[in-house]
């Protein structure tokens, strides 16, 4: 191929490329880009096709057939300039109704025999290629142009047979058409799977990068974790002998120290058993899920025994009360340690959280389709609105340290063990009416299928039983 012929090739590429491309911009979304390229082919193709009729009504001097013609291709050629001013969707209504006038009148003018009439079977594709199936409107107006052109071509066309071209020239521009159909079905089948073979890419594509941004958001969550434990681990010791120094420096030299060094060192005390505590927490989150003892079957009535029994203290110095209304389910395959921080955490809060003369937490149970769903309620101080998105993050506090005594990390840890057996956890609360904690563990229906059920998740399940 000579230079000549390479360089004639490239105009036409490059102008082409400009061709479809009218319109489009970098701050346009793919799809639409999409749909604004394809209307730029068809109305090209349909402007080329125009142009081809004209010289044939020339020549038979129908004229008025090559004006209407004309008018035809300039509101064709209308489509590309509505895309270049940005009116996107404006353009591919004035090419579905030019189109279908163009055809219309195209098969009364030229005759029966030619088939002209066979592209308003085209006419009714367009609509699905011209916009995306959401924009359904748009394209049940494509689609009822397309059948209200037809249906009055049937009706009209018997009107226009002394305009008609003879039957030879009819038949001539037939056999045109037959080509001319395949070449623009083609297309549109050829446009079609090309986009889908795109979407298909792309979709392949966003997927890996999801599956790469998860793998590696797990890497990093772990490592974040292993940092944590190791740190919070390292510091456990350090920060225990600094509150140890300072109980002794209190006890040995309280008689000696001026009252502002006393002060300080009491401080400092109280700072570092705050930091103990701080890290202790820390370290139970981070153990969440791992080094993990056997699982075993744990029955909650007794587990609120004992719950009841460690916070006596604090239960009898608040004059709360505990109430369990039915007798709760045990649990099977279940860490006990977990639940038993689950069910302690929200205990403590009900009664921490409460200015009532008797604090009462009630723990109700009621078992669903797929799961049970657990309730801790209180009648303490209850929770605002506005703390809901802080609820359940690490070391977020709703109340000052000399209000209410806490790290703000129990309910974060709460929340992990919960969706570590695929839970789900929330709550209800009215301002000093009292807060309910809801919880969901999911549950296996013992039966004789069991055996054969896949595995779904690695996570342990949970099976239900009445205690």
């Amino acid at each position: 191929m000579n230079h000549f012929t390479q360089g004639i090739l490239n105009y036409f590429k490059g102008f082409w490329t400009c061709l479809v491309n009218v319109g489009v911009t970098d701050q346009i979304s793919k799809d639409e880009v999409r749909y604004i390229r394809f209307a730029n082919v068809v109305s090209t193709l349909t402007a080329l096709a125009i142009v081809a009729y004209i010289p044939s009504s020339i020549i038979e001097k129908n004229y008025v057939l090559a004006g209407v013609q004309l008018v035809d291709l300039l509101s064709v050629l209308s489509v590309l300039l509505l895309n270049y001013l940005g009116y996107h969707r404006i353009a591919r209504q004035v090419y579905l109704v030019v189109v279908n006038v163009f055809v219309l009148i195209n098969a009364c003018v030229i005759g029966f025999e030619s088939r002209v009439h066979d592209f308003f079977y085209f006419t009714y594709v367009l609509p699905f290629l011209l916009f995306p199936v959401k924009d359904y409107k748009n394209i049940a107006a494509g689609i009822i142009l397309a059948v209200l052109a037809f249906n009055s071509y049937q009706h009209i066309h018997p009107y226009f047979t002394s305009y008609n071209l003879s039957i030879a020239d009819q038949m001539a521009i037939c056999n045109i058409n037959v080509w001319m159909k395949f070449v623009l079905f083609g297309i549109a089948i050829y446009i079609l799977a090309f986009y889908n073979h795109t979407a298909s890419l792309e979709l392949e594509v966003s997927n890996q990068k999801l599956e790469d941004q998860a793998v590696e958001l797990k890497r990093s969550n772990q490592d974040l974790e292993q940092f944590a434990y190791i740190v919070s681990h390292d510091l456990k010791a350090p920060v225990r002998n600094i509150g140890s120094f300072m109980k002794l420096l209190s006890t040995k030299y309280s008689s000696i120290l001026p009252p502002d060094a006393r002060k300080f060192v009491e401080m400092s005390k109280t700072s570092s058993e705050r930091l103990a505590r701080q890290i202790d927490d820390l370290l139970s989150y981070c153990r969440v899920g791992r080094n993990l003892p056997p699982t075993s079957v744990v029955d909650l009535n007794e587990m609120v025994k004992t719950i009841n029994m460690e916070l006596g203290e604090k239960i009898r110095s608040a004059n709360a009360e505990i109430i369990i209304e039915t007798s709760l389910p045990s649990l099977k395959e279940v860490h006990s340690s977990m639940i038993h921080h689950v069910f302690q955490n929200l205990v403590a809060n009900g009664i921490k959280f409460n200015t009532n003369a008797c604090p009462e937490i009630r723990i109700v149970w009621k078992e669903e389709q797929e799961f049970v769903k657990f309730s801790v309620a209180d009648n303490g101080i209850g929770i605002e609105k506005g703390f809901a998105s802080k609820l359940f993050q690490m070391f977020k506090r709703l109340h000052t340290q000399d209000k209410f005594e806490g790290t703000g990390i129990g309910l974060a840890i709460c929340k992990k063990i919960v969706n570590f057996y695929n839970g789900e956890i929330w709550y209800e609360s009215v301002t000093g009416q009292g807060t309910t904690f809801h919880f969901t563990l999911p549950k296996i229906i013992v039966g004789p299928a069991i055996s054969k059920a896949p595995e779904l998740s690695t996570r342990p399940a949970l099976m239900f039983e009445a205690a």
